[in-house]
């Protein structure tokens, strides 16, 4: 069954085409032509959009959607909307995982360019000593600072298992701090490590993390 995935990205990668040669290659959409997986993200530019109007084409994107895959270029981990779409993706018990996209020649030079920082080491979550409440932080200037556009969440249920119901931390995880890295640990390069043959191996993993 084709599974809906999202992708999140820099609207300067899609310019460059990266995001398009892993969003149109020939092992993700169609084997024996029958599609592999629904693409629900969105490819338009955001610049002009105001805040409310955006989180509402993000949030209705992601509905439906079972997995996020952030695709890395030189300065996706500074892009707001990228860790809104990563935090929003958690907080709705979505399987995330991180592909580099650096090695993908830019259309406009035909260069690779250096990789870029995986935006999963610069956010992370705060599970506070009553076990009631997630909050979110994102890494600014070498400090950690609230995440203001989603700045924390209920837990579900106390005393569940993490990863078995959902995104719910046990009794035994108040007052812990886990960088998303931590608790998301599928990270490849899109050229290195093959995406073309195992990009839905990818997706599968990730789903399966979060019991999907």
């Amino acid at each position: 069954m084709a599974r809906s995935v999202y992708f999140s990205f820099h609207y300067s990668d899609v310019i460059e085409f990266r995001v398009n040669v892993v969003r149109n290659s020939r092992d993700i959409h169609k084997i024996d032509d029958t599609s592999l997986f629904i693409d629900k993200s969105l490819w338009e530019e955001s610049a002009e959009k105001d805040f409310n109007s955006l989180r509402k084409i993000i949030d209705d994107g992601l509905k439906g959607c079972g997995v996020t895959v952030v695709l890395v270029g030189n300065h996706t981990a500074e892009r707001r909307w990228v860790k809104y779409e990563i935090i929003k993706s958690f907080t709705e018990g979505k399987g995330l995982l991180v592909v580099h996209i650096n090695r993908i020649k830019t259309r406009s030079e035909r260069k690779i360019t250096r990789k870029g920082a995986n935006p999963f080491d610069r956010l992370r979550l705060l599970v506070d000593k009553d076990c009631e409440k997630v909050y979110f932080q994102e890494l600014i200037n070498r400090k950690w600072v609230p995440f203001k556009d989603i700045p924390f969440v209920n837990n579900r249920l106390k005393n569940s298992k993490y990863f078995r119901t959902g995104h719910i931390f046990r009794r035994t995880d108040a007052g812990k701090v886990f960088r998303f890295s931590e608790l998301f640990q599928q990270e490849y390069c899109w050229v290195q490590s093959n995406g073309y043959v195992n990009f839905t191996r990818w997706i599968e993993r990730a789903a399966e993390q979060v019991n999907r």
